[in-house]
């Protein structure tokens, strides 16, 4: 079954003004589809659902017709974006069983009035089974003032068989006061941490910190903007759930996913890292751990084995790139030298993580690393 464009029904009322961009002739929405994979499977577990406005032989980016459009207007796109997200799971194999699928959706749109019954009537139309298949999320562009009411709408939202995402974890508005008191499944970290992590490679830290914070709330995280192989590789690497971008496929018209999943081949789940952006994720992972273990107690047979810096994931990377001459792979000697004793000598362990860091970083920086990774799509 294709997934055909669906026009935008003009009002029924005419306006003063000139007709918005939506309205105009000829326009129409039409989704785009981007996937979501899960890094430590490999298996897509979802797509979210773009909007793009078809127009005088153009395809216009949200960027480019979003600002123009009135309250009425978002509700109008966002009711022609939802009917195409819950007809796209029709057309996939097994109808889509263990997807699901996001549109995206306003804070004042959810808190009008009528948005119960618009999401009704649209289910009822387009056949919406209930069973958490649809996603809603919630952008984070304009600050929820009345946290309790938000909560009671999304509480009934998800009464409807619908999960809700809090979407831009990280950007101007959002705050855990938000995340803490919102009835939300899932979370979506900004695009611009994980853009920036190969120049802000501490940034992982953050990623690190979210994701177990998702965890011990029980909500899922999804990394959006993980758009080169480096970045991939460390998310993957640091223990990251869910990521989005182009590394892993760029949105995709409706008709395209059907065939784009059925070609799609299930790639080697790495064990260790394949970048020097991973070694550092996986560094900080060892880090965490050992800070965790502290003042505990542990056989003496593992801190023998702790000194051997060819053991662990990074340091088989390294030795297979043959960089353990390297400044930082010297560091990574030095802190597997002194990785045992973070109970004993709690302040040589942290010279010795703090020093890997640094050299990693310093390596990182140089743009003249043969580990530099381009982005997969520009």
């Amino acid at each position: 079954m294709t997934v055909h464009p669906v026009r935008v029904r003009k009002p029924r009322t005419a306006s003063a003004r000139s007709p918005s961009i939506l309205h105009r002739s000829g326009a129409y929405v039409r989704a785009a589809f981007q996937p979501i994979e899960n890094l430590q499977t490999g298996q897509i577990v979802g797509f979210e659902a773009l909007a793009r406005l078809a127009l005088d032989d153009r395809l216009l980016s949200p960027a480019a017709f979003l600002p123009e459009l009135s309250q009425e207007d978002l509700a109008v796109l966002f009711n022609e974006m939802l009917g195409q997200a819950v007809a796209l799971r029709r057309t996939l194999p097994h109808g889509g069983a263990g997807l699901y699928v996001t549109v995206n959706v306003e804070a004042p749109l959810v808190l009008s009035d009528g948005f119960l019954g618009l999401l009704r009537r649209n289910f009822d139309s387009n056949g919406y089974a209930a069973d958490g298949s649809l996603v809603l999320e919630l952008l984070e562009r304009h600050e929820t003032a009345d946290i309790a009411r938000m909560s009671e709408r999304l509480s009934r939202v998800r009464s409807m068989g619908v999960a809700v995402a809090l979407d831009d974890i990280g950007s101007a508005y959002s705050s855990l006061t938000t995340l803490r008191d919102l009835p939300v499944d899932i979370m979506k970290l900004d695009q611009s941490f994980a853009r920036g992590l190969a120049l802000r490679p501490r940034d992982l830290t953050f990623v690190f910190s979210l994701q177990g914070l998702a965890r011990s709330i029980g909500k899922q995280l999804v990394v959006e903007g993980v758009e080169t192989p480096e970045i991939y590789d460390a998310l993957r690497v640091l223990g990251v759930d869910l990521a989005q971008g182009y590394a892993i496929a760029r949105p995709m018209p409706a008709e395209a996913v059907p065939g784009w999943l059925s070609a799609r081949l299930p790639g080697k789940l790495e064990q260790g890292p394949c970048t020097l952006l991973g070694a550092y994720a996986g560094h900080l992972r060892v880090v965490e751990a050992c800070r965790i273990l502290m003042g505990q107690r542990l056989p003496m047979a593992w801190k023998e084995a702790a000194k051997d810096p060819h053991a662990c994931s990074i340091g088989t990377f390294f030795d297979r790139l043959g960089v353990h001459d390297t400044a930082f792979g010297q560091a990574h000697k030095r802190f597997h030298e002194v990785m045992a004793l973070y109970d004993a000598e709690p302040g040589r362990w942290q010279t010795g993580a703090d020093d890997f860091r640094r050299e990693l970083e310093e390596a990182l920086a140089d743009p003249s690393s043969r580990f530099h990774c381009e982005a997969v799509a520009a």
